[in-house]
């Protein structure tokens, strides 16, 4: 007796969801959680199910056409527990792998690994063609357990010392092009506030901030301002509540006027939605009292925060997006090999309300 084949209703049972979020997960939707989308991958690729009309480029595997191949590629949130699932930074590069195997006829299964030494299910099951590597602290200790033909590429980590292809935003440059953006504007003395100090993109990003000033001779280390975060290192839930950065806005606050500052950077928009917060209870209005922008452009906060937020977009989606086409071009052709050096994705500011323009 032959097997039925699979429905969209026995996918969305294995899976746990609603038969419309399957759906929206065949056709390539956006906005879908981490979590979600793993889920129907998984039961997808487990059920072997196939969209009506599909061929050679099916939507789960092309095994059958390219010498054994799954058809699969995977996407691993290093040092990131499930508590990370539904984090809209992490949606935003799940997107972009998305979209680069919806164009390319794969498919992407997405894994959170909070242990970096035990190698992520979808590539010890052997499940995968590639891998894709999402950490900011370097490459995960499961990378040597790989073969070392094994096509990987790390997101987001900028280590020049690494045998490995690396995409990462700009986060020096996204660092030098706020500042800058902000003396366009008039303004002079620019604080720069971070909360979590030894992150590496926001040590970069006050790096970028440092030298646009130290070349125009216009630094006062007075305004800025990082904070180290406290307990051990290690993977971290995200934070429930923004942080409460009262105390580095009164130490700001209570220099002379002369050297208050007019505009206040903040590593992430996590940080300026705390900042926000501090700033009105102190009774500072934005921007007459001072002008405030962030990093990441992230939807669910800048809509929240009045007035809304200038914010510098790191291109989350456009980084997994090109890492994910080099994964299938060295999947495809076994003789390309990327070289070892750091590729960078540059952002873009984009403005809204939370900054003015001050006269010199």
């Amino acid at each position: 007796m032959n097997k039925s084949k699979p429905t969209i209703r026995d996918i969305a049972e294995h899976a746990g969801v609603s038969i419309g979020t399957v759906s929206r997960v065949i056709n390539g939707a956006p906005n879908i959680s981490p979590k979600n989308l793993h889920s129907v991958q998984t039961a997808i690729s487990e059920l072997e199910y196939k969209k009506a009309g599909s061929s050679s480029r099916s939507l789960v595997t092309r095994n059958l056409h390219a010498g054994g191949r799954t058809g699969n590629i995977g996407m691993v949130f290093a040092n990131t527990g499930e508590a990370w699932s539904n984090h809209p930074l992490l949606a935003a590069y799940t997107v972009g792998v998305e979209q680069a195997c919806q164009q390319e006829g794969v498919h992407a299964l997405i894994e959170f690994c909070s242990d970096d030494k035990t190698l992520p299910r979808c590539a010890a099951e052997r499940k995968i063609d590639g891998l894709l590597i999402k950490s900011t602290q370097g490459a995960p200790a499961f990378v040597q357990q790989l073969p070392a033909d094994f096509p990987v590429i790390l997101i987001g980590t900028n280590d020049p010392a690494l045998n490995l292809p690396q995409i990462a935003p700009d986060s020096i440059g996204s660092g030098w092009f706020v500042t800058e953006y902000l003396w366009n504007r008039g303004h002079r003395r620019i604080a720069f506030l971070c909360t979590s100090s030894l992150h590496p993109q926001f040590m970069a990003r006050q790096q970028g901030y440092e030298g646009f000033l130290k070349q125009r001779r216009c630094f006062n280390p007075s305004l800025l301002i990082a904070r180290q975060p406290e307990g051990e290192g290690g993977p971290r839930p995200p934070e429930q509540t923004p942080p409460d950065v009262g105390a580095e806005v009164d130490r700001l606050f209570s220099l002379p006027p002369d050297q208050r500052p007019t505009a206040i950077i903040t590593a992430n928009d996590w940080m300026a939605y705390g900042l926000y917060t501090a700033l009105g209870e102190r009774g500072l209005r934005i921007p007459d009292d001072v002008s405030v922008v962030g990093f990441d452009n992230t939807e669910l906060l800048w809509t929240l925060m009045t007035p809304a937020l200038t914010s510098f977009d790191v291109g989350f989606a456009a980084q997994s997006k090109a890492a994910a086409f080099d994964l299938l071009r060295m999947i495809e052709t076994p003789s390309y090999r990327p070289d070892n050096s750091v590729r960078l994705v540059r952002g873009t500011i984009v403005e809204r309300s939370s900054v003015c323009t001050r006269s010199l």
